[in-house]
């Protein structure tokens, strides 16, 4: 629905203006339009698609292969032609032609209208098809709302001065709906239907030399049956197996590896965690997390395992980056760095000396590599175990407490990295990086 509010020029002979000033308001107005979605769900209600089609569509645009609907969103604003319910509203200043100001006084005195509107500029422009296209107006049964004295009530107000202006109805309230007969139906196809319960002037007002105008209406509006609509979604859903398959596509999760499931770090040393996605059509998004924080004992065992929450990564931890998208069959790259904050020198016997450092035990940090679609919030996890290992004096990493296959296979040192290509089988990588 949308109300318009206009004053069109004034002077009598200047109908051709007026006319113009309608027609640059109807073309020339343009409204910001809603999200894409939204336009969509416009797009289905109005257009005459059976339930499979409409399905169908919503997928396409889901997907990103429905360039039609996009272009619309994005280059066509709507106007006011694409309303279901127009009103215009306003001093239109249309005048009455071919009388004097004493042959409309006594018309008005004697309340006969009907000769008068026979003058009326306003409906003789409406049915050469100049002005107010496919719009319509109530039966004027009120005298003309131009021009009075102000603060002099009655129809005796109407201009007595030296210019003795002809009364005419200038303000006015026209309306559009949906209907193309008369005798049109509310429904889907016909949303809005409208008829006027009163139109009048408020004859009292006395502080303008306009008397302002109101029109009541009564409204139909089409709704749709959420019910039925989801019990037909439904039966499409279950009988098509085109649709079937296109939502099955929609709620999988796009299948990754990651190239380790240990890391381990010594002082300001950086590895290298590679994400793959191995699906063919789907983005894969991921987001890593730091599940907990445990100490690491001399045998190589963690105890003490403190769940982080929603503090995030430890101090001693950066991780880069910690959330993207991985088109297809691509690799992202993760840095995990170890970041120097303390030396041994300020901590006595493991305790930190100042209140805000950290531990300078070896620690381990669990990472969780969340990997989800586009359409939906289930995750699938991977999970990486992060060890850092103290040593002032820069002594080598002691891998007598991890699994020997796991750190033939999994531990990855500087050296060891290389930039895959986004089509590289990592498997094939590490067969070959580890080979004899």
């Amino acid at each position: 629905m949308c109300f318009v509010n206009c004053h069109f020029a004034a002077h009598a002979e200047a109908v051709a203006r007026r006319n113009g000033d309608f027609d640059h308001v109807y073309r020339s107005m343009t409204f910001t339009r809603a999200s894409t979605f939204s336009n969509v769900s416009v797009h289905l209600l109005l257009s005459k698609c059976s339930v499979e089609q409409i399905y169908v569509m919503t997928y396409d645009v889901l997907v990103g292969t429905d360039k039609y609907l996009f272009s619309q969103s994005a280059e066509v604003m709507p106007e006011l032609s694409e309303a279901d319910l127009v009103i215009f509203l306003g001093d239109f200043n249309y005048r009455l032609d071919d009388i004097t100001f004493d042959e409309a006084r006594d018309f008005v005195s004697q309340r006969s209208f009907d000769w008068l509107r026979e003058k009326d500029q306003l409906r003789i422009e409406m049915a050469a098809g100049n002005v107010f296209q496919g719009m319509r107006e109530a039966v004027v049964k009120f005298p003309p709302t131009y021009k009075f004295e102000r603060h002099q009530a009655g129809l005796a107000g109407y201009d007595s001065g030296e210019k003795k202006r002809i009364p005419a109805w200038c303000d006015r309230i026209l309306y559009r709906d949906s209907r193309s007969a008369p005798d049109s139906e509310c429904s889907l196809k016909c949303p809005v239907v409208s008829s006027i319960v009163r139109y009048e002037s408020c004859m009292d007002v006395t502080d303008s030399d306009h008397k302002p105008v109101r029109c009541m209406f009564n409204v139909d509006i089409a709704r749709v049956d959420e019910s039925v609509r989801r019990q037909e979604f439904g039966e499409v859903v279950a009988q098509n197996e085109r649709v079937k398959s296109m939502l099955k596509g929609l709620l999988m999760i796009p299948e990754t590896i990651v190239s380790t499931n240990n890391i381990i770090l010594q002082n300001q040393d950086t590895s290298i965690l590679r994400i793959t996605n191995k699906s063919g059509k789907h983005d894969a998004l991921f987001q890593i997390i730091c599940q907990g924080v445990s100490m690491i004992k001399d045998d190589g065992q963690a105890l003490n395992h403190h769940p982080r929450g929603s503090f995030g990564f430890p101090q001693w931890l950066r991780v880069c980056p910690v959330s993207g998208i991985i088109e297809p069959e691509h690799t992202t790259e993760v840095s995990v760095h170890h970041e120097k904050f303390q030396t041994l020198e300020e901590f006595v016997d493991g305790v930190p000396q100042n209140s805000w450092c950290e531990d300078n035990r070896d620690k381990e940090v669990v990472l969780e590599v969340r990997v989800s679609s586009s359409y939906m919030t289930e995750t699938r996890n991977h999970r990486i175990r992060v060890r850092h290992c103290f040593s002032s004096k820069g002594k080598q990493v002691d891998l007598i407490s991890l699994d020997p296959k796991q750190a033939q296979i999994n531990l990855l040192h500087r050296s060891d990295l290389q930039r895959l290509s986004d089509s590289y089988d990592m498997v094939d990588h590490f067969r070959n990086l580890h080979s004899p």
